[in-house]
């Protein structure tokens, strides 16, 4: 394993290397986790990629180099990808992305398409319209109670109290949240997070569009008992696009593990 470090404007950007392999694996981790997540990789896909991932904004070792109490400084997300490929020499990567960093890979595959030879999502966040994601970093009412809730979280926790007793919030998912906003260091984690990607509304559309006109092979995985990610928004995002492959494996919300990174490498290896 190898320590990497890059800067765009106003940022300080951690990550880890593995392998050796001619192809570049990018990767983007899940909310409250880091780059180290990926190392379960290393077995599977060490001799046929140099895998890189990387700490997302307020994770791991990446932070911002201005410090500020305004909105977190948007990410030139293009810059970072251009900046690691130039310093590994490469024209096109694959790039993998779980849950919240799936919503990261979807935003680059609408921004930079010539660059993306695979597309691989687990889990992913963004496949579908967030209303919370989007009126928390969007609207200027979601902004300042998000910012109140960190201090306050009891409204929080009375809200999913009443929409579980209601049926509208599985007991899984409101343990769930219930574990990402349980401490202010979680919720303000969340605050500064959402906000650095409050720009990443992915167009799905456009990135449909993108996958088919730059033959992007796709591949979609997600967990039989998720209830946080559901595959039904991966079976509508795949209906229309041949080059899309989606698989459901048996397990929960991680699919991050030795046992599955053997798994998902055949699946990109042998496609069905």
């Amino acid at each position: 394993m190898q320590e990497l470090e890059w800067y765009t404007d106003g940022w300080q950007w951690h990550g880890l290397q593995w392998g050796n392999g001619s192809h570049m694996l990018i990767c983007f981790h899940g909310f409250g986790e880091d780059a180290s997540r990926f190392q379960v990789l290393e077995q599977a896909w060490g001799r046929d990629f140099t895998i890189i991932a990387i700490d997302l904004p307020f994770h791991g070792g990446t932070r911002q180099t201005i410090a500020s109490e305004a909105l977190p400084r948007l990410v030139d997300w293009q810059e970072l990808m251009q900046q690691i490929m130039h310093q590994f020499h490469q024209q096109q990567c694959y790039l993998m992305g779980y849950s919240l960093g799936g919503r990261v890979c979807l935003q680059l595959t609408q921004q930079m398409p010539q660059h993306i030879r695979s597309l691989i999502l687990l889990a992913p966040d963004g496949l579908h319209h967030n209303f919370w994601f989007y009126f928390l970093t969007r609207t200027y009412i979601g902004k300042k109670l998000f910012r109140w809730h960190v201090d306050h979280p009891k409204l929080f926790f009375t809200i999913t109290t009443y929409l579980e007793k209601i049926r509208l919030l599985s007991p899984s998912l409101k343990k769930f949240l219930e574990v990402q906003m349980n401490t202010r260091e979680k919720r303000m984690l969340v605050l500064q997070s959402w906000n650095s990607l409050r720009a990443f509304v992915p167009d799905l559309a456009v990135i449909k569009e993108n996958i088919s006109q730059y033959a992007i092979s796709c591949y979609l995985f997600f967990g039989k008992y998720d209830r946080v990610i559901q595959s039904k928004h991966g079976k509508r995002f795949c209906s229309d696009l041949p080059n899309a492959h989606m698989c459901i494996m048996d397990c929960g919300h991680q699919l991050l593990t030795e046992e599955t990174a053997w798994f998902i490498k055949q699946q990109i290896d042998q496609p069905s």
